[in-house]
């Protein structure tokens, strides 16, 4: 094996996490291959196109705070493809007592709302005034009882649990799942008293930076999969597909990454794959490591799609409902992508995309298409009134969709950095590490890729070579 051979990166997984580190490694100059197992780039973050309709396999939309996401895409093309979500699709609902009720966006509409009691309105309210900051090791269900009080804890963090993490409260660290939120009350013993002036420090920055001052919900035309597939575009020969690692070992100076189409060299290795697969990669390598990654639970999540020819009037102008546990509905939620964005039906027709199962209700996904799908149309019918039979659907099961960010989960990823010491070259991307969207897979992959090049290229070497350094 000669220098020549020996690649400067090898990624594997072609997720949003390691398309994005590859493409960031490559864009400095460094000689980068990426092997993904499966025939299209991506990942869950996929878009199909089906008897009209467009269907995202994974998330919906793109949150205004994904800097990391905006910035490649202006990097490979895409800036000029970003779309917002229609003016009417702001409303957000939450199902509670057999009906949707619209989030509060105003001090009438809280005031008024029949979403929570006087009681847990007053409670609300008064949360500044509590300053008692929380333990370490709280759970979400602890820490937005605190802050909260009961009530509004189980409606409104409840419903962002059963969205976000389709998790259970009581086993979520509150310090990792929410770690913006903890944050806020250690620093200044209040949620609110903590964001105010973090999200205007936040504003202040962005204006400095140049960054634009981005609000609400985005995707690209043609769906969020057009993100992964301009980044494989982009990397060219350097992406290789349908193509699995079986796997890595450290020989000499170098990493040996064993595919199904040959072995390459490398000097270093990002695993960008799920825990599970990442796990097992390691097993040979570092065992307590492999151990820590496949100790990190998955939330099962399945997703009834529902395409309709005709625009469905029951269906509320808005982003979606989500659902608190403990109100008799099985469905976790269920969104509107037709009332996000123009481009998701044929002319005149809606789509809806509805999620069963999570933590608490694993079994779900061991049902039958049929029978999933009749949770759904049942949930809607009994909070909506809607009772159409949709003329496309489609399911689709995540066995290990979402990471919990569970009780431990800090301290296992700090476990996973001291073992990583003992391994140059090999560093880790993905969306279990801190954070479960879109945003922090792709954060996630282009701090690896920094993080990759500083070890890459040490400052006493990019001092000695200006070439390198250039």
């Amino acid at each position: 094996m000669s220098n020549n051979d020996v690649l400067d990166a090898i990624v594997i997984g072609g997720g949003v996490a390691g398309l994005s580190c590859a493409w960031r490694l490559q864009r400095a100059g460094l000689s980068v291959k990426l092997f993904e197992a499966a025939d299209q780039p991506g990942g869950h973050v996929r878009t199909i196109e089906d008897g009209g309709f467009r269907i995202e396999h994974g998330p919906h939309s793109l949150m205004a705070s994904g800097d990391q996401v905006f910035a490649v895409a202006e990097e490979v093309g895409l800036t000029d493809q970003l779309t917002g979500t229609r003016p009417e699709s702001g409303a957000r609902f939450i199902a509670r007592n057999g009906r949707l009720h619209a989030m509060p966006t105003s001090l009438w509409s809280f005031l008024t709302t029949r979403l929570l009691s006087f009681g847990a309105k007053l409670m609300l309210a008064t949360e500044p005034l509590r300053l008692k900051r929380g333990r370490p090791d709280d759970s979400a269900a602890t820490f937005f009882k605190r802050r909260f009080g009961a009530e509004a804890a189980r409606v409104l963090a409840g419903a962002f649990i059963s969205g976000v993490y389709a998790g259970d409260p009581e086993k979520l660290s509150a310090r990792a799942a929410f770690a913006l939120f903890w944050g806020f009350e250690q620093s200044h013993g209040s949620m609110i008293l903590g964001a105010l002036p973090y999200y205007r420090r936040r504003a202040a920055e962005r204006k400095a930076a140049g960054l634009p001052a981005r609000k609400g919900l985005y995707s690209f035309r043609g769906g969020l999969g057009r993100y992964p597939e301009a980044v494989a575009e982009r990397l060219g020969e350097s992406y290789l597909g349908g193509c699995p690692v079986t796997g890595i070992e450290r020989e000499m100076s170098a990493w040996r990454v064993d595919t199904v189409q040959g072995c390459r060299h490398a000097r270093s290795v990002v695993l960008a794959v799920p825990p599970r697969e990442a796990s097992e990669l390691l097993a040979g390598q570092d065992q307590a490591m492999a151990q820590q990654l496949a100790g990190i639970p998955l939330a099962p999540v399945a997703v009834v799609h529902m395409g309709f020819h005709q625009r469905q009037e029951a269906i509320p102008e808005g982003f979606g409902f989500l659902v608190p546990r403990d109100e008799g509905v099985r469905s976790l939620g269920v969104l509107f992508p037709s009332r996000l964005f123009t481009d998701r039906t044929p002319q005149g027709g809606d789509l809806l995309a509805g999620f069963v199962g999570g933590v608490k209700d694993p079994g779900a996904l061991e049902l039958s298409d049929s029978e999933l799908e009749q949770i759904v149309r049942r949930d809607l019918r009994d909070l909506v009134g809607l009772d159409t039979q949709p003329e496309l659907v489609r399911v689709r099961r995540y066995p290990r969709a979402i990471p919990q960010l569970v009780h431990g989960h800090l301290e296992r990823m700090a476990a996973l950095q001291e073992r990583l010491l003992q391994h140059p070259g090999l560093f880790l991307a993905g969306n279990y590490l801190a954070g479960v969207g879109l945003k922090d897979a792709v954060r996630s992959g282009v701090e690896a890729a920094t993080t990759c090049e500083g070890w890459l290229r040490p400052p006493q070497r990019q001092r000695a070579d200006p070439e390198v350094a250039a």
